[in-house]
Parts: C-alpha cells; structure tokens; sequence
C-alpha cells in the first residue's frame, strides 16, 4: 500500500537585483526538507541538489498517441508554439538540497555504470559506418548498423537514474508547493514536523506512458 504523499510550501524567490531571476516563475522552499531519504527513510549519508519544474497542462496533452502523431504530421510548427506556451507558465524550483542514504548512492551508481555500458557499444555502432573495419562488410549493410545502434541509444538513456526516482518530487501546476509521492513514513513523519502538509489521498507512482496530469 502506498504511503500518503505530503507536500512542502513554496515562495517567491526574494533578490535585491530582479534581474537576477531571468524568469518570473522561480520559487524556493518555504520550510527544510528533511535529514532522511525519501525512498528508505534512513539518515542520510550524502547530499545532491535537484532542479524541480513544472509540466504545465496543454490540450494537446489528452490527445491519443495516434492523434499526437497525426497533429505534428499535420501541423509541426505547432510544436514550437506548444514548447514556448508550456515554457512562458513553467514553475522552477532551484537547487533544492535532498538528503540519500547508501542504498540510494549505490543505485544510482549502478544506473550510471549500466547506462555507460550501453552508451559505449551505441556511439560505436552508430558511428560503425565511418570506421575503417567495415569496410569488409557487405555493401548496402552498413547503414543497417543505424538501427541497433539507435536501440542501443534509447536503452542507455532509460537506464539513467532520474530526480523523480530518488525524490518523488513534482510541481503542480499551480506552482504552490512541492508534492513528494508515496514516501517513505519515516521521511514523511519527519516532514510534517518541519512544516509539510500530509495529503489525505493515497497515490500510486505514475509511469511514464500514461503521465498525462498537471503535475
């Protein structure tokens, strides 16, 4: 069963010189996070900052897949008008300090070696074309080597360790605070102490094929 998310208060970012800020939209914690990992609640051992922002909710966000692809077949200028729309109502929390227990540390550095490992065959198959070694293959076949490659490529990247994954950490759309998933109850305890707000809603985590809300 998943554990009740909770949510830490943000305000406006506060500097002497406005134009410090390059943006309208930048917010910062409003209380500290807590000393314990979000995954495991143990004490953290190690620190990282994470850059947080939100995803503004469009139209075009509850369309199909196939309409997706039919509208930017249809239209592809449209996209650009989409980014510039999603970047001028885009929230941006700054380095925000997460504390990591061990465990959390060594996943992601067994994420990293395994995403190095992918990346290294991919750049050589990619690239395979314009070695000398291929010249012995079979003519027409070398661009072939453009697929796996790609494969390769995709593979890598999805194997990287993401903020979400250590955090659970999202912006709604609103831009009012930072709601961390189903943490664990040790970290939880110890946000509500320090000033978060525990949700009454239990959430599951959402998976990147159907992530379609606001947040």
């Amino acid at each position: 069963m998943p554990e009740p998310s909770v949510s830490f208060p943000l305000r406006h970012v506060s500097t002497p010189n406005p134009t410090e800020l390059g943006r309208k939209h930048w917010r910062e914690l409003d209380v500290e996070l807590p000393s314990v990992c979000v995954r495991h609640g143990a004490p953290g051992t190690w620190t990282f900052k994470a850059h947080l922002m939100s995803r503004p909710h469009l139209p075009y966000d509850d369309l199909s897949w196939p309409r997706k692809l039919l509208h930017g077949f249809l239209r592809p200028m449209a996209q650009w008008k989409r980014k510039e729309k999603r970047r001028s109502r885009r929230i941006w929390v700054k380095k925000t300090q997460w504390a990591a227990c061990l465990s959390c540390r060594q996943y992601r550095s067994r994420r990293r070696v395994v995403s190095l490992a992918l990346i290294v065959p991919a750049a050589l198959t990619i690239t395979g074309p314009l070695l000398p070694l291929t010249d012995r293959m079979p003519e027409g076949s070398q661009p072939l080597l453009l697929f796996p490659g790609l494969v390769l490529a995709i593979a890598a990247v999805k194997s990287m360790s993401t903020i979400w994954e250590l955090t659970g950490a999202r912006i709604p759309e609103a831009g009012t605070e930072v709601v961390v998933r189903n943490p664990h109850p040790g970290f939880a305890r110890e946000a509500i102490t320090l000033g978060a707000r525990q949700l009454p809603e239990r959430v599951d985590p959402v998976r990147w094929w159907v992530r379609r809300e606001a947040l």
